[in-house]
């Protein structure tokens, strides 16, 4: 856990547990054993959350913020794998199903970030116990496992141009804006490539009038336009 991350007793999970649908097919013995194993802690943006197999990310529960999950190459290229955001869990280390996957990945604060910690061999247990909770963990997993291997083969078989339109698409779409608050260095680790490329296609766009470019934002002005940019 990293140093700045700060831990604050007296919050307790149980009171929050119905936020997280996983979890509402759990005995309420269940339920407070969880929350007997789960502490609150408050990691500031840009705190190292994890660093390691993917297999041993601790079951964390987000209240507030995001997370962002990457991998980091020998030459100090970041490629995001994806952000978990409020409401989501970790819970891929708790199903077993990596637990032979080697290789590090990273995870960071992308904002000040609230989460819940859980002791994932207690979540374990529960699964155990519970086979309902478990399968549905389990499809969780394999969920976020798809949009991994998607990613990869975005980044290997999908060019930047498509893949920085797309990714502008879908951030407004998530957010609902047509601002997407992302800076080019951000855009490029995202995306797995250089911020001299994202900022070349930055340009581009602008000139096109497709997006107008601003310190740490990117507004999209031709949604249309930008949708075909992308293949859509």
């Amino acid at each position: 856990m990293d140093m700045s991350a700060r831990v604050r007793d007296g919050c307790q999970f149980r009171e929050y547990i119905q936020a997280f649908p996983l979890w509402n097919t759990l005995t309420e013995e269940e339920k407070e054993l969880l929350a007997a194993h789960t502490q609150y802690v408050h990691y500031p943006k840009g705190a190292m959350v994890h660093r390691g197999g993917l297999a041993r990310v601790a079951t964390m529960h987000i209240m507030s913020g995001s997370l962002r999950v990457y991998l980091l190459s020998e030459e100090g290229r970041e490629l995001t794998l994806y952000f978990v955001r409020k409401g989501d869990i970790t819970i891929v280390s708790s199903t077993c199903v990596l637990e032979t996957l080697t290789g590090d990945v990273y995870i960071d604060a992308n904002e000040d970030t609230e989460v819940f910690v859980s002791d994932t061999a207690v979540v374990r247990r529960i699964f155990e116990a519970n086979t309902v909770a478990h399968l549905r963990a389990y499809e969780t997993a394999v969920t976020r496992l798809s949009e991994t291997l998607w990613k990869f083969q975005q980044m290997l078989f999908t060019s930047a141009d498509r893949r920085l339109a797309k990714f502008l698409i879908e951030e407004s779409e998530r957010t609902e804006r047509d601002e997407v608050n992302f800076t080019h260095e951000q855009t490029a680790h995202y995306l797995g490539t250089a911020r001299e490329v994202v900022s070349r296609l930055i340009r581009e766009y602008g000139h096109e009038g497709l997006v107008q470019a601003s310190r740490g934002r990117i507004r999209i002005l031709d949604r249309a336009a930008l949708q075909k940019r992308a293949g859509a």
